[in-house]
């Protein structure tokens, strides 16, 4: 088999999007997936706003949604002793409405649904999918990464070197220890079973309203319905002699029956699955030229719904990155970046889902860590801040992982605000300009920052586009000077992942030099002036 620039270990949630987005970016990778095919179970169902955000950039949103299979927006969690108990408590959406923070919604598509969709698209862009393989054992250099793949349908052990080495095989995974990488956190706090089933007659409503989810007293689990096959996710106890293999299908039969209040349920037993619920981050995201992201590099209990979500980002933190080095447009010092931006955030996120944790359930048979004060979801999903990394830190913001995004500070290693503009009739969204490029927005005076950027995206192999605001847009001046922090001749470079990298609250001497300097602080001495024969950049103009 030849060289991939980029070989991915795991083919589920994070992998795949890797995959995607690598793709898309025109970088060759392969995923290698050491069971036959996509997921049956469904961990994840809940794609936050801005996961919908990453994946419209790369143009499979709208599918995505044409396959949801339920609906964050409009049902409600619930608690309840059983689903024919009149005894319900609901306890408010998954996902609370943040048109206001992005053009993107949050969405219910369950992993099973997701990852063939995911798998489609990065391989109609040109991935290698190579399910039903496993990575057997590895070898870096300074050069590139020697993987031993097998088959496991015939044996056939073959060689594959990568330029990358990207590890999404999970907690589980082995790549994580054969790197050398210890991880830090409480560990193992809970153990728990996913039964996929089909019962008829069950519906997904309580007192006549919608539920996503239904934690169930009477059998100490979470039913989550669906057109076809629901979840019943139980919590099991190994010191009381419980194992995973005791949940049969009659067992199933039994407690699904118990879970809805109705001895008369037909039930089929499809699929039955243990996991844990930990609460770990790995020491380091990366170790030379491999990398961990998702569940191989942090485990996140489901508390929030921000594991998966997490991973997504992970990946599309480092995906541009990667395509920027292996072009020759960036210096490999980019790469450090990925660890000292999204490690801290996993940390913090972790302690995020166990301050939420400690409040649902009071009593874990352990003892956690002092919870952190629980900030709101929309912080956590929207307000994201790198304090070091690929960025030219002004200095402005505070010394927090998370800011409110519904008052930004605009500055450096913050995701761009959200605001719309006026473009052929139009508001477009900022983040729809955003895609695989760096953006240069300027505020309706930075005419002069507009024509820095096209003078020297010629010489720089990093891509670039330019948005001007219109004088007469007054709205969008407005939102700029005041989500941005931007002067009317200020300006932002934006990153191919909408983080902001630089900017500049107002008019600078020689904006040319400037700008030039910032993208060669930014990228390394690759970015350098390097004439071609025809300027990538493109604008955003009426």
């Amino acid at each position: 088999m030849s060289k991939t620039e980029v070989l991915i270990v795991g083919g589920s949630l994070n992998g795949l999007t890797a995959a995607l987005l690598l793709a898309h970016h025109g970088i060759r990778c392969t995923v290698v997936e050491r069971h036959p095919k996509t997921t049956v179970q469904y961990k994840l169902r809940g794609l936050s706003p801005r996961s919908m955000e990453i994946y419209r950039s790369v143009g499979v949103e709208h599918e995505i949604r044409t396959h949801r299979t339920g609906d964050q927006k409009a049902a409600e969690i619930a608690r309840a002793p059983n689903l024919a108990s009149p005894d319900v408590q609901f306890l408010g959406k998954p996902w609370a409405d943040m048109s206001d923070l992005s053009a993107a919604a949050a969405e219910t598509c369950d992993q099973d649904v997701l990852e063939p969709i995911l798998r489609a698209h990065a391989k109609r862009l040109g991935a290698e999918m190579r399910f039903d393989t496993e990575l057997v054992a590895l070898r870096a250099t300074d050069r590139d990464v020697l993987c031993q793949l097998r088959d496991n349908r015939t044996g056939h052990e073959e060689s594959i070197p990568a330029d990358y080495l990207l590890a999404c095989d999970g907690v589980a995974g082995a790549s994580r220890a054969a790197l050398g990488i210890a991880r830090h956190g409480p560990g193992i706090l809970q153990h728990w079973i996913n039964l996929i089933f089909s019962a008829d007659p069950l519906e997904p409503y309580l007192q006549g309203k919608r539920f996503t989810a239904c934690f169930v007293t009477d059998v100490n689990g979470s039913l989550v319905p669906r057109e076809d096959r629901w979840l019943l996710a139980l919590q099991y106890d190994p010191q009381r002699g419980e194992r995973p293999e005791q949940f049969d299908a009659e067992r199933t039969r039994a407690l699904v029956r118990k879970a809805a209040g109705r001895g008369d349920l037909h039930v089929e037993l499809y699929d039955a699955r243990a996991w844990d619920v930990g609460a770990y981050v790995a020491d380091s995201f990366g170790s030379g030229r491999a990398f961990l992201a998702g569940d191989a590099a942090h485990a996140i209990p489901p508390t929030g719904g921000f594991g998966g979500n997490t991973g997504i980002q992970d990946v599309h933190n480092l995906a541009w990155k990667l395509a920027l080095v292996l072009r020759g447009a960036a210096s490999p010092e980019l790469l450090e970046s990925y660890d000292r931006e999204r490690r801290p955030i996993a940390d913090a996120t972790l302690r995020q889902a166990l301050a939420r944790l400690a409040a649902w359930y009071k009593d874990l048979g352990r003892e956690l860590p002092e919870p952190d004060t629980i900030v709101a979801d929309d912080a956590v999903t929207f307000g994201q801040t790198y304090r070091g990394g690929a960025l030219l830190d002004d200095g402005d913001g505070a010394d927090e992982p998370f800011e409110n995004p519904r008052a930004p500070s605009g500055r450096p290693g913050t995701r761009a605000p959200h605001v719309t503009l006026a473009r052929r009739g139009k508001q477009v969204a900022v983040h729809d300009l955003v895609g695989d490029r760096f953006l240069l927005l300027a505020n309706a005076g930075g005419r002069t920052w507009e024509a820095a950027a096209r003078s020297i995206a010629p010489m720089v192999r990093a891509e670039l586009d330019t948005c001007m605001v219109k004088p007469d847009d007054v709205g969008a001046v407005e939102r700029l000077q005041t989500a941005y922090g931007l002067d009317k001749d200020g300006a932002v470079l934006i990153r191919p992942d909408g983080i902001i990298a630089w900017r500049t609250r107002g008019a600078r001497r020689d904006p040319e030099r400037v700008l030039r300097a910032a993208l060669h602080d930014l990228l390394g001495q690759r970015a350098s002036v390097k004439p071609r024969k025809q300027s990538l950049a493109r604008e955003h103009r009426v």
